[in-house]
């Protein structure tokens, strides 16, 4: 590799956002000595809906974190990733969205926030603790210890799906060690006490007395944590990301309160969806190519992709691109659903995708509905997730408070993108 390639990916890494607009005027389809970039939103949604083509890169590490087990997200589109995810499907129905998660959670948000008395830190107090009590509750899966149990699972979902150096690698595979251990004796303890719950876990063990294949203890804990890890991190970010980003716009945020007051819970998940595609939870995936293929065949920017380059799908880019996103600088909530990539496109949409779009609208309207609630910190992160988002509130002995009176960020107008 060249020196002059080595600083033109250096150069498209530590500026994505900026390289992604340009690389959608020129060269949607970028390719550079072993890696791709696509950045159009039809070009993206090909690759990602060509899954014979282009395969997820997760296997390896995965089989690290469940000591040699893979989980569905590994794994290509085979008869044992169907079966695994049609066993998971039964377990995690989506029936229980209206009848069971959503009451949890709207009642663990009540509960800790009727604790506090006018300012709190909502990730600490809230965005990590309500979908770790959800897991405990919904998959039977408690954890060991609340805190150290979301932090174990941010860091393997870190080590997962991010770049990692030897000391990240060997702090998330401890976690993940001492995730498999506890997940191990909670099978063996709850096999000696059956019958007492509906959940998850009991679920999968129904499906192991009757003999079905694949749903071993082994196979029930590789996919446990699979799920764990995806759902604990990612709901707190994305209530997190939402709610900066209003913090950020004081029209939007007033607007999104009514909403919330009024229990307006489909307009709370289009608050959602347009804050997180303006302020995106990931700039996109990757995949390995497996075999030589040409990417928008036909059009002048159809580029060959080599067999075994490394792909960053820009679904962040895809969601800015004006040729599929009218005005895409502009915050709409009027926008179809196909244009949102969040969940991703195709065989590895988000397993968890309807929980998500339940649970992340829950948690933010609760927030919502506080009366003069205003950002006195901005938001802090570590690594790939936020850590800190200090906000106030009018609690019930302290005058009311201006609501547009807020911490603001820098802002730095963005350029109209193609």
């Amino acid at each position: 590799m060249s020196d002059t390639t080595v600083r033109i990916k250096t150069w498209i890494f530590q500026n994505l956002d900026l390289a992604c607009s340009i690389m959608r005027r020129v060269r949607p389809n970028f390719v550079v000595d072993g890696q791709a970039f696509i950045t159009r939103f039809d070009g993206v949604n090909e690759v990602l809906s060509r899954d014979d083509v282009f395969h997820v890169t997760y296997a390896q590490k995965m089989e690290k974190v469940t000591s040699g087990g893979n989980f569905f997200l590994g794994m290509q589109d085979t008869p044992t990733y169907t079966r695994d995810v049609s066993h998971m499907r039964l377990t995690a129905r989506r029936t229980d969205i209206d009848e069971r998660i959503l009451p949890f959670v709207n009642a663990s948000c009540a509960q800790i926030l009727s604790t506090l008395d006018g300012e709190c830190d909502v990730v600490k107090a809230l965005t990590r603790v309500v979908p770790t009590r959800f897991i405990g509750d919904y998959f039977g899966t408690p954890g060991w210890n609340q805190e150290e149990f979301t932090d174990a699972a941010s860091l393997m979902f870190a080590y997962l799906f991010y770049p990692s150096n030897e000391a990240s690698e060997n702090t998330a595979l401890a976690a993940a060690r001492t995730t498999c251990d506890y997940l191990d004796q909670t099978i063996q303890e709850r096999k000696s006490h059956r019958d007492e719950h509906d959940d998850v876990l009991e679920r999968c063990l129904v499906l192991q007395d009757s003999g079905h294949p694949g749903m071993s203890d082994r196979d029930i804990r590789n996919n446990l944590i699979g799920l764990l890890i995806g759902a604990i991190p990612t709901t707190s970010k994305c209530v997190a990301l939402t709610l900066d980003y209003l913090f950020e716009h004081p029209d939007l945020l007033a607007e999104a309160q009514q909403a919330a007051r009024a229990d307006n819970d489909k307009l709370m998940l289009q608050y959602v969806r347009e804050c997180l595609r303006l302020n995106a939870f990931a700039a996109g995936v990757q995949r390995i190519c497996s075999r030589d293929y040409i990417v928008n065949e036909g059009s002048w920017y159809a580029a060959r992709i080599p067999k075994d380059t490394v792909v960053l799908v820009a679904t962040q880019s895809a969601m800015m691109d004006s040729r599929k996103v009218a005005k895409p600088n502009e915050f709409r909530l009027d926008r179809p659903d196909y244009l949102y990539m969040h969940y991703g496109v195709g065989m590895h949409t988000c397993f968890g995708a309807h929980i998500n779009d339940a649970q992340v609208p829950a948690i933010l309207k609760s927030v919502l509905k506080l009366e003069g609630l205003r950002r006195v910190a901005p938001m802090q992160s570590a690594g790939p997730f936020p850590v800190s988002l200090k906000i106030a509130f009018d609690s019930r002995n302290t005058p009311p408070s201006n609501p547009h009176k807020t911490v603001h960020k820098p802002i730095h107008e963005k350029e109209e993108v193609a």
